[in-house]
């Protein structure tokens, strides 16, 4: 799907798209994989950055205003980056399997660039992926 790429847990790989979150039109997710949209189909090049925290993560609202909440259970704790039709990558590891809160941030055709990029840079939009570890929940589970 054009304008979309997902982070899929190695042991989710081949389960496919999952359904949109309830609540989100730009978020696909199930307990081991997350697919994010942009909101311009034809963006070609978006901005990602993941942090992992030891508690619950901080966020500057003002400038990340559009954001979702919700649970993982992440098998092997391994992503695999799925580009779409650029193919699959190797994407981020977290320290644990197990169960994970997710915060994602997306900002569109961001005037202020994060992270040093630079205008010239053409990003059409940033995503901000933040995890915590939590206690087992039900997946999709919403918090703060």
């Amino acid at each position: 799907m054009d304008g979309m790429f997902g982070l899929v847990d190695e042991a989710c790989v081949g389960d496919g798209l999952p359904g949109p979150l309830p609540g989100s039109d730009w978020v696909h997710a199930s307990p081991g994989s997350v697919f994010l949209q942009t909101t311009d189909r034809l963006v070609l090049k978006a901005r990602l950055r993941v942090e992992v925290w030891d508690a619950r993560a901080e966020i500057d609202e003002t400038y990340w205003r559009d954001r979702v909440c919700l649970s993982l259970d992440l098998p092997t704790a391994r992503f695999m980056v799925d580009q779409s039709d650029a193919g699959w990558a190797d994407g981020p590891r977290l320290s644990t399997p197990g169960p994970w809160q997710l915060r994602i941030s997306r900002r569109e055709k961001p005037a202020e660039l994060p992270w040093e990029a630079a205008a010239s840079d053409l990003v059409g939009a940033c995503f901000l992926l933040q995890f915590w570890p939590a206690e087992p929940r039900p997946f999709g589970a919403r918090t703060g």
